[in-house]
């Protein structure tokens, strides 16, 4: 009787490349390495930058053609092909393992198919962010999503979108009443994406007697040089306008939140959250995207309050959560998706962290709207954002897995493959491969005979 491998052993074996794929995927990715290393060498349209890019192209089609798509990890200062490092560390900017660690990046997939105008962007990215500058207009992420690399994907550590905007620290900041004890009273927390710690280090200590406040003595000349001109007039006019509104509306929100911290009526509570949920609406609606983060930052914040006292906020919360991702309330996004590959990559992040502070299901009205977007920038953003979703929520995953938005699909079979769970990966594929999609079954078909593929 022949000797046939148990079926743990064969899983084994189907789940590990062989040492030819293995051999050929370390040959490639160090090439990918020299290639970003040299390409600043000589000018893009010398020869010798043409020949380079023929060559990796060449080499990453010719595993393409052979093994598949090549898919490789990004850690701290080495590659990773198959949990297995195919380069040696380096602790240098040089390193592009380094480098797209820093800014976020965790792999790459190298799709057949791939260009050397597409190369060529990815080289001349690595090479611009290379040396990170004293204060970045952008970055590296937002530079390779603008870039728009159809057959080279990437993605980008989640804890990366929800770094901090660069937003004035003031601008939400509450007036913190004290306490009985005289200590203060905590009463917003964390007023935006990241540590709240960096912003309070920042701050001068006014108590310390190495503290001076400045002033400017009034001069006593022509006092014609004071007089506000017709222009200046309007200027103020307009600034103490903009004034009054944030007193009628961020001061207001701010008030909410601590009514909320102490409030005991759950009609008044609930009510509260309701005028807070049209306040968000009108963030969006007014583009204000770090007034929506500052919203839902502390509603989340409110949920995480002990609970054993006060478990009538528990429905409560959750009414708004559910509420929140409607579609009515969403609906602002949509004139923002054509304008958003053109704004700042700072605000690009705030709206970012904005979306990931929504409750997971919220993925499920974004794909509603994903028809409605020309924009490839934003639709590609979307995707991402979906997909991180999906990750934390597989009840999403597996709505999403039966959509009708091919590349959305396709992007649900990634997240797939990338889950912990053998058991659930195999479910969720044998799920995918009755897709209307001949090329979603393919795919998902593929990636069930080998269960760690790329």
């Amino acid at each position: 009787m022949p000797n046939h491998p148990d079926s743990s052993t064969q899983e084994s074996l189907a789940a590990s490349p062989s040492l030819a794929e293995a051999g050929a995927a370390e040959k490639v990715i160090n090439l990918i390495m020299a290639g970003m290393k040299n390409y600043p060498v000589f000018p893009p349209d010398h020869p010798s930058t043409g020949r380079l890019l023929q060559g990796v192209r060449q080499a990453v089609t010719g595993f393409n053609e052979k093994f598949g798509d090549l898919c490789f990890e990004v850690g701290r200062q080495q590659m990773f092909y198959d949990e297995k490092p195919v380069c040696p560390a380096e602790a240098s900017d040089d390193n592009p393992a380094q480098v797209f660690y820093r800014d976020g990046i965790r792999w790459f997939s190298f799709l057949n198919g791939v260009a050397e105008d597409e190369l060529a962007a990815l080289f001349k990215i690595f090479n611009h962010y290379r040396v990170m500058p004293d204060e970045p207009e952008d970055d590296l992420v937002t530079a390779l999503w603008r870039a728009e690399l159809p057959h080279i994907l990437y993605e980008a550590s989640y804890e990366l979108w929800d770094s901090e905007p660069l937003t004035d620290p003031g601008q939400y900041e509450p007036t913190v009443p004290e306490s009985s004890d005289g200590g203060e009273t905590d009463i917003c927390g964390q007023l935006h994406p990241g540590d709240a710690k960096g912003w309070e280090a920042l701050r001068p200590d006014t108590d310390g007697e190495d503290y001076q406040q400045m002033s400017i003595a009034m001069t006593h000349g022509d006092q014609g040089l004071w007089e506000l001109t017709a222009a200046e007039q309007i200027a103020l006019q307009s600034l103490i306008k903009e004034g009054q509104e944030y007193d009628s509306s961020e001061a207001a929100i701010r008030l909410m939140f601590l009514v909320l911290r102490n409030e005991e009526e759950p009609q008044i509570y609930e009510s509260i959250l309701s005028y807070l949920k049209e306040e968000f609406r009108s963030s969006l609606a007014s583009r204000n995207y770090r007034r929506a983060y500052f919203i839902l930052d502390n509603v989340r914040k409110l949920e995480e309050l002990p609970a054993a006292a006060k478990s009538w906020r528990v429905p409560i919360h959750n009414r708004f959560q559910s509420e929140i991702i409607r579609p009515e309330i969403l609906q602002p996004l949509i004139s923002l998706w054509p304008v958003l590959a053109a704004l700042p990559a700072v605000e690009i992040k705030t709206i970012v962290a904005v979306l990931q502070l929504l409750p997971t299901k919220a993925g499920i009205t974004l794909t509603t709207m994903i028809a409605r977007v020309d924009s490839k920038h934003a639709r590609s953003l979307i995707v991402e954002i979906i997909a991180s979703y999906a990750t934390r929520d597989h009840q999403v995953l597996e709505v999403l897995l039966d959509g009708t938005d091919e590349d959305l699909v396709m992007r649900m079979l990634r997240v797939v493959r990338d889950l912990p769970d053998r058991d659930t990966v195999q479910q969720l594929l044998g799920q995918a491969v009755n897709h209307p999609s001949q090329k979603v079954r393919s795919e998902a078909g593929r990636l069930m005979g080998r269960p760690n593929s790329y």
